[in-house]
C-alpha cells in the first residue's frame, strides 16, 4: 500500500535527521557532503570527498591509466568506500560508464527474472534481491560524487572487504537460480480424470 510505503519513508527520514543532529560522527559527513570544500578554506586540509572529487577531475575523460592514481590522498578508504573515486581516476568516465553499465545489466536482469518467474515469492524475492544491489550501487556512487552523505558502505563486487563480498555473491547465485526456474517450461496441467460411471 501506498501509505504504508510514506509513513516508512517519513519515518525513516526523521530517524536520519534526528541521527545526522546527535551522532558527530554522522553529523561530521553531512557536513561534508553540505561543503566539501569547507576544509579546505578552513585550513584543515582536503577531506577525504574533497579528495574524490579531486580524482574524478584529474581522472578526466579517459583516466590517469591503471596503477597512475593518487588514491593514496584519500586514504584508507581507497580500497573501499571510495573505491569509485580510484576507478574514476585511473579510467576516467569511459571507466565509469562502463562499471555502472555492467550493474545496470545485473539490476536489469535481475528484474526480468522476477517478472519471468510464476511464483510470487520468487518473483518478490528476485526483484528485491536485485532492488538491493541497485540501492547500494545509487547510495555508494552518490556518496563519493558529493550527491547524498556519505554512509560509509562498500561498491558491489569491486570494494575491499570479507562479508559484503560474500553476500553479493549469495545474490548473484540466487538470482541465476531463479532465473534458471524462470526459463524451465511451466508444468503440464494434471489431466482431469473422465467420469466413471454413475451407480443407481
Amino acid at each position: 500500500r501506498t501509505g504504508w510505503i510514506a509513513i516508512g519513508l517519513g519515518l525513516a527520514a526523521v530517524a536520519a535527521v534526528t541521527v545526522g543532529g546527535l551522532s558527530p560522527h554522522v553529523h561530521s559527513r553531512v557536513v561534508d557532503w553540505l561543503d566539501p570544500l569547507g576544509s579546505i578554506a578552513a585550513g584543515r586540509g582536503a577531506n577525504q570527498i574533497a579528495q574524490s572529487l579531486f580524482a574524478f577531475a584529474w581522472g578526466g575523460e579517459l583516466g590517469t591509466g591503471l596503477g597512475n592514481g593518487h588514491s593514496v590522498l584519500i586514504g584508507f578508504a581507497a580500497k573501499s568506500d571510495f573505491i569509485l573515486a580510484t576507478i574514476g581516476e585511473e579510467l576516467g568516465l569511459t571507466g565509469l560508464v562502463a562499471v555502472f553499465l555492467l550493474y545496470a545489466v545485473l539490476v536489469s536482469r535481475g528484474f526480468r527474472t522476477g517478472i519471468a518467474l510464476r511464483d510470487p515469492f520468487g518473483r518478490l524475492l528476485a526483484i528485491g534481491l536485485a532492488a538491493t544491489v541497485g540501492l547500494q550501487v545509487f547510495v555508494v556512487a552518490g556518496g563519493v560524487l558529493a550527491l547524498i552523505p556519505l554512509t560509509g558502505m562498500t561498491m558491489p563486487f569491486i570494494a575491499q572487504g570479507g562479508s559484503s563480498v560474500v553476500s553479493n555473491w549469495i545474490v548473484v547465485a540466487l538470482l541465476v537460480r531463479m532465473s534458471d526456474d524462470a526459463r524451465r517450461p511451466a508444468p503440464a496441467p494434471a489431466p482431469v480424470p473422465a467420469p466413471g460411471p454413475e451407480v443407481g
